[in-house]
């Protein structure tokens, strides 16, 4: 190889790792909305003065519902609709987060997509890219046996942790 090849081969690949990487969807995990049928509900939390409120409807067909809204010092900050539907041998959670003014924060014709990746009797793991492409998101939902329902938000090396009660 001449060297001035191997110095364009060697500028690209320096060049292609100044580049972020786009995380691709992980492999479906075999799975029914029976798997994710105990997030079914109208669940409440937050801190004094805040609302945090989560509402999934029950399966039907090939699909659940679920909506998301934080309220803090009475004024609505943020907005979600969310649906899992099954898709080949998987479960698929779409997510859309609007502004107050119900203004997407995602482009138009493209939803946060997590598969289904890990599950329990009583918690579901879901996994795929963030809405950039850019970084990884991992939800997980667990339902306590006191009638709770915790959400924890995993991205960008930050976890949030959500506490539902049902109402």
């Amino acid at each position: 190889m001449k060297p001035r090849t191997i110095l364009a081969v060697a500028f690209l690949l320096a060049a292609g790792l100044l580049v972020p990487a786009t995380v691709a969807a992980p492999p479906p995990l075999p799975a029914t909305l029976a798997d994710v049928a105990f997030m079914t509900g109208h669940w409440m939390g937050g801190d004094p003065g805040d609302l945090s409120e989560e509402v999934w409807s029950a399966p039907e067909g090939d699909s659940m519902v679920g909506m998301w809204r934080y309220v803090a010092k009475g004024r609505a900050r943020i907005f979600e609709m969310l649906t899992l539907t099954t898709e080949g041998p998987g479960v698929v959670l779409r997510i859309r987060h609007f502004d107050p003014k119900l203004v997407a924060r995602e482009e138009k014709d493209r939803a946060v997509e997590l598969h289904l990746v890990s599950k329990g009797p009583r918690e579901a793991v879901f996994e795929g890219p963030e809405h950039d492409g850019k970084g990884s998101v991992r939800l997980t939902y667990r339902r306590g046996d006191d009638d709770s329902l915790t959400g924890v938000l995993e991205k960008e090396g930050s976890k949030q942790e959500f506490r539902f009660r049902r109402r």
